[in-house]
């Protein structure tokens, strides 16, 4: 004699929830109750996957708003800064060009009063030199004050570039 293998539709002791609801012979509340229980797992599944997503979602968006917020932030600070630093240049300007200019009015009322040419020469000559050993110090502290001033205006600039910068790496993981 030979024994063929059971399976679930030849043997009543072996079930599975596949031929349990193939089974013909299943009551029908029976098969609807499974088909509803199948179904509630699915919509489980896809709502736990949507909540999920959203929940992801949510925290990029704050991600985002606050990179957004740090390089508006970021902005405001450099104009700022470049504000302030072109205010700075401006008066030292002034402040440079009133000063040559009494100085050159000091210098004409001096040279007008030589009473011989080499007199006059020489206040000439020791004018130009005073005023070029002066323009070369004004220059030089003008270039330091350009040279703050930009390093303040790009100083935020760079805290928040690599600030979203962690913020990108930190996003990867």
């Amino acid at each position: 004699m030979t024994v063929k293998p059971s399976t679930p539709a030849t043997d009543p002791t072996k079930k599975n929830a596949e031929s349990e609801t193939l089974n013909p012979n299943t009551p029908m509340t029976v098969q609807t109750e499974q088909a509803i229980t199948m179904a509630k797992a699915s919509f489980e599944q896809i709502a736990a996957k949507s909540r999920e997503a959203m929940e992801q979602s949510m925290k990029t968006v704050g991600v985002v708003t606050e990179m957004t917020r740090g390089n508006v932030d970021a902005l405001l600070e450099s104009s700022r800064a470049a504000a302030g630093g072109m205010q700075v240049i401006a008066q030292d300007v002034a402040d440079y060009g009133k000063q040559t200019f009494e100085r050159t009015t000091t210098a004409g009322r001096t040279m007008a009063l030589a009473r011989t040419a080499p007199e006059l020469i020489q206040l000439q000559s020791e004018f130009a030199r005073t005023e070029f050993t002066t323009a070369i110090a004004e220059y030089s502290k003008l270039s330091q004050t350009m040279f703050q001033a930009i390093t303040a205006m790009f100083e935020p600039l760079q805290k928040q570039a690599i600030t979203a910068a962690q913020i990108k790496d930190l996003m990867r993981e």
